[in-house]
């Protein structure tokens, strides 16, 4: 018996070692695994910063917010797949629920921002003011039709009145139709992703009409016919983002527009006067002063300014637009109603425009837009006098929709409603803005 206790000992030594050996291959492996767990939440964080940069330049590109959140989703899965359920991880475990919201709150911005691109893009009032602005590599370009509309009924009383309702003189009434159709192409382009450069070439198309008669019962009407085809004012311009919205800001972009005179002025169309008409002829002295043509420019040059402003809040987009118009003088052969023509310097009014609306995004490809534009001119002058009366203000309800019929192409249809005698009476307006990636 005496000779077995040493036997004894030594099998429970020897077992003792066995389990400390156990122990630390144990621990070996533990240490092992966290390294593992480490180096992976170490790939992780590089493969969200990849990714962080990747949809950053797909939104730049103008990839929508939903597909971030397709590969968002796909992260958060990854990172709760832990290596081995027998390891327990409670660091790991613990961020992972703010890294989802974080992810959660950045697809609800990053959708946020594209239902307010969606928005603004189908506004065809901010089409030439600035609205979002293209991103950086990208052209626009956006071929257009607009259709304007004008009429106005006029009385002319040449003579003298003795009392209230007894007039001695001539007495003529007129009826004036306008219409103008301008196809244009316009091409923005976005030198960074702040920075915006645009050129419009507009081709307008005018058809017009002018009856006029005297007041009587044997009065004959006269009814004039007036057309003409021709290159508009091109404009050219740019836009700046001065923030990015963010801390519950509005987004405020600055526009610089300046338009020339390339078109055909007023003062450069053919006129009926006693040169090309029967000076005896009465009915043909109803004519004179009437263009022959209609004009397709305005026949001044003028740098328009203004700054947008545009703030999301569900459920839509609240929008507005200040612009200021600065025309500069120019001197023409005006022609005159008995033939000739008197060279005279003229200065247009300045002016002041200003737009507000809002819009309503119908789902991730419709929107529709409602807003009101008042404009007010200041008086005119003509060799450095002013002109009496030539002030004027006149205003415009408009009504947009917008499809987008593919990432990169949209339709926009606008509807203006003029309000004031100096106004059109309608306008339609159709756009197709396509995206191409230049860089």
């Amino acid at each position: 018996m005496v000779a077995a206790s040493p036997v004894r000992a030594q099998t429970v030594q020897d077992k003792i070692s066995a389990l400390a050996t156990s122990i630390a291959a144990q621990q070996e492996k533990l240490n092992q695994e966290e390294l593992q767990l480490e180096q992976q939440a170490l790939e992780l964080h590089q493969q969200q910063e990849l990714l962080d940069a990747e949809m950053a330049g797909l939104r730049g590109a103008g990839t929508s917010g939903t597909k971030k959140a397709k590969g968002s989703s796909n992260v958060a899965a990854y990172k709760s797949t832990p290596a081995d359920t027998s390891t327990p991880e409670p660091q790991y475990a613990q961020a992972q629920p703010q890294t989802a919201g974080a992810e959660q709150q950045q697809v609800q911005e990053e959708n946020r921002d594209q239902r307010t691109k969606v928005i603004l893009q189908s506004s065809t009032t901010l089409s030439n003011t600035g609205g979002v602005l293209t991103p950086k590599g990208q052209l626009l370009i956006d071929p257009s039709i607009e259709y304007d509309y004008w009429t106005q009924n006029q009385l002319n009383l040449n003579g003298f009145t003795i009392i209230p309702g007894i007039t001695f003189g001539n007495i003529f009434i007129s009826r004036v139709d306008q219409r103008f159709l301008t196809e244009a192409v316009t091409a923005r382009y976005g030198v960074t992703d702040n920075l915006e450069i645009n050129l419009k070439i507009p081709v307008v198309e005018s058809f017009g009409s002018l009856t006029s008669q005297q007041a009587g019962t044997n009065a004959v009407p006269l009814s004039v016919s007036q057309s003409n085809a021709n290159i508009g004012d091109i404009q050219f311009g740019s836009s700046y983002q001065f923030n990015s919205g963010e801390n519950g800001w509005p987004v405020f972009v600055g526009n610089f527009l300046f338009k020339t005179a390339t078109g055909q002025d007023p003062y450069d169309v053919p006129i009926y006067n006693a040169d090309n008409t029967n000076p005896d002829n009465q009915t043909n002295q109803l004519l004179w002063g009437v263009p022959k043509k209609l004009p397709t420019g305005t026949g001044f040059y003028s740098l328009q300014p203004s700054v947008t402003v545009f703030y999301a809040t569900a459920p839509g987009v609240l929008f507005g637009n200040v612009q200021f118009i600065q025309n500069f003088a120019r001197t023409f052969n005006i022609p005159n109603r008995g033939g000739g023509a008197t060279r005279e310097q003229l200065q247009p009014g300045k002016a002041v425009e200003a737009t507000f609306g809002i819009g309503f995004a119908l789902n991730d490809k419709a929107s529709m837009t409602f807003s009101y534009e008042e404009e007010h001119v200041f008086s005119s002058s003509a060799g450095g006098q002013q002109i009496p009366g030539s002030n004027y203000d006149f205003g415009t309800f408009n009504f947009g929709m917008g499809y987008a019929i593919s990432s990169r192409t949209n339709v926009n249809i606008g509807v203006g409603i003029g309000v004031g005698p100096y106004a059109p009476a309608a306008k339609i307006l159709l756009e197709i803005p396509t995206r191409f990636n230049v860089m």
